[in-house]
């Protein structure tokens, strides 16, 4: 990707990920919001799976600048190919996988170390753009 996408990719969010909204400090990953190996099939068949905000997208636009996501390598690699809602879901299945295979979890849970946040998972992007972006 030229380096003046990925710098407009960078400054869509000023230089925080799109996900998480941590700083990014130029160290960063492109994300495509809708994956790239299943971009045309989402476009054309699975139109539930795209976002509102990019229902405009049409065959071929992969890397249309509005599908581009400044993310950090941890939330990259979490999402791999997932679509955003599939992600999301993902991450809101955290707690209770967290809560059920790991022994360590569950003690600093139980000794105040954790305190649990439970609730719908907001990507950064949504609260960062005006009015809000919804799927």
């Amino acid at each position: 990707m030229k380096k003046a996408i990925r710098l407009q990719v960078l400054n869509k969010l000023k230089g925080k990920c799109g996900y998480c909204g941590d700083e990014l400090n130029g160290v960063f990953q492109v994300d495509h919001i809708i994956p790239k190996q299943d971009f045309n099939r989402h476009v054309l068949y699975f139109q539930s799976w795209v976002p509102k905000f990019l229902k405009h997208l049409i065959l071929g636009d992969v890397n249309h600048i509005d599908n581009l996501m400044p993310a950090c390598r941890v939330c990259n690699n979490r999402k791999s190919s997932m679509h955003l809602e599939l992600f999301r879901s993902e991450l809101q299945d955290q707690l209770k996988r967290a809560s059920e295979n790991s022994a360590n979890y569950r003690m600093a849970k139980k000794y105040g170390q954790v305190v649990e946040t439970p609730g719908p998972i907001v990507f950064y992007f949504e609260n960062y753009f005006s009015p809000r972006i919804e799927d």
